[in-house]
């Protein structure tokens, strides 16, 4: 589960035009990998992009602290295909959930996808190949990679 930045107000415009100066670079860099996608690939990751925009949906209200937390599906996209898949996918889901559902707000969004499409899916997916290398189960590496920022 990860964490999700409120409405726009709750960070300061310096911190969000932190996060925008962070993730414009990243950004480029993962639309940029969607070239190396391979065409059979191309299915896969509109169809994982949906389930984690269906997943994140179910909001979950954390006690006191303004936020939501809510599952995301950035490492099982990372595992199956690339944590830079997972980084274009959920910008995409974040966007939308942000212009129409108001998760997170624009102001905020730059963090929320530094949050949830970047770190997440990197982390999980660097979790779960070093889990693997050590002989657990694919499975159970998975499960672990994708429980490391809850």
């Amino acid at each position: 589960m990860a964490l999700h930045i409120p409405p726009d107000g709750y960070l300061g415009p310096y911190t969000c035009a932190f996060f925008y100066a962070v993730m414009v670079p990243i950004w480029y860099k993962a639309f940029k990998w969607l070239k190396k996608l391979k065409p059979a690939q191309v299915p896969l990751l509109g169809v994982l992009t949906a389930l984690a925009f269906l997943v994140m949906m179910y909001n979950l209200p954390v006690p006191g602290g303004g936020t939501t937390a809510h599952i995301v599906g950035g490492t099982i996209i990372a595992i199956l295909i690339d944590p830079w898949a997972a980084t274009v996918a959920l910008t995409i889901v974040l966007l939308i959930q942000a212009l129409f559902f108001g998760d997170g707000g624009i102001t905020s969004y730059a963090a929320n996808v530094f949050n949830m499409g970047v770190v997440l899916p990197f982390v999980g997916y660097y979790t779960y190949k070093a889990l693997t290398k050590a002989g657990i189960s694919e499975v159970l590496s998975a499960g672990i990679g994708g429980l490391t920022l809850a």
